[in-house]
């Protein structure tokens, strides 16, 4: 969108940062020209927006954002030596929300919030939108999965599925909208990427999905091995433990098994002997050396 005045005084990088005092914020002096020339602009970029967006009543305008704590980027377009068009508007502000996830658990939260944004329909198509949107992420150290969206259009939700792999919506029961990565804690997905192994997943970061999963590994049941040693890698040792203590169950079963057999042969042969009778069969000789090896 082109404008009468020259903004090269102001626009010495591409994307101009605006607070509610209409001036680039980190201005230094009063300059009520230049506040009129943003006023302007404001108010003609709003009404684009709203048409585009097929609104009511434009969302953006000078006034409006002279009475909230918003940020508005102004992205600009040199064309030839001291003229500049205007591309496009980005509007965040924090808001006060009530979360709902997946789940249903709800929380109350700050959230950082888009609520507006608009590339000229004569840009579109050419990398502005992105370039707009990652200049604002930068700038506020901030992922776009942890933005809430006022009121999005089909055009924004694809924008933000083709550049951010954002697709599955949370209903809000407003005009809000968030995505189910809003609620991944980060370095639990970095863990999970680093041992992949492990096979759990993140968790939401609030509610009872907060709370931490009990160990489930099914040699953790069988075995009793403690969540600790587990945890600071002495899972190897209790494996050999385990084995040792088990091979010497089976050498005292084998020892009570070969006792009992020589209690029984000694037995019957008191029993023989008892009632005066001899066997016509002499009993085989039990040894006991190699007994087990015939078990």
């Amino acid at each position: 969108m082109e404008f009468q005045f020259d903004l090269s005084h102001i626009a010495h990088d591409q994307i101009i940062k605006i607070d509610n005092s209409l001036l680039p914020v980190g201005y230094q002096k009063e300059d009520p020209e230049l506040q009129r020339m943003i006023s302007n602009v404001l108010d003609k970029m709003g009404v684009a927006s709203g048409i585009a967006q097929e609104l009511k009543s434009p969302i953006t305008s000078a006034e409006k954002l002279m009475r909230s704590d918003h940020i508005l980027y102004l992205m600009t377009e040199q064309t030839s030596p001291g003229h500049f068009v205007v591309v496009g508007l980005l509007k965040m502000g924090w808001k006060k929300l009530y979360l709902f996830n997946k789940k249903g658990s709800r929380t109350e939260a700050m959230v950082y919030c888009l609520l507006d944004f608009y590339i000229h329909e004569t840009r579109q198509r050419h990398g502005y939108g992105i370039k707009l949107m990652d200049y604002m992420l930068k700038d506020n150290q901030i992922e776009a999965r942890q933005l809430a969206v006022d009121q999005p259009t089909n055009k924004l939700l694809q924008f933000l599925w083709k550049y951010f792999n954002l697709s599955k919506l949370v209903n809000q029961g407003n005009n809000f909208v968030i995505f189910e990565e809003f609620f991944e804690d980060p370095s639990e997905k970095e863990s999970a990427n680093d041992n992949r192994s492990s096979g759990y997943k993140s968790q939401p970061t609030f509610g009872r999905h907060g709370a931490a999963r009990q160990q489930d590994c099914m040699a953790n049941i069988l075995y009793g091995a403690k969540p600790a040693e587990i945890q600071n890698g002495n899972g190897h040792v209790d494996r050999v433990e385990h084995q040792q203590r088990e091979n010497k169950q089976h050498q005292d079963e084998r020892h009570v098994e070969v006792q009992h057999h020589v209690e029984v042969q000694h037995h019957h042969h008191v029993m023989d002997e008892g009632d005066g009778q001899t066997s016509n069969q002499a009993h085989p000789k039990l040894d006991i050396k190699n007994f087990h090896t015939q078990l």
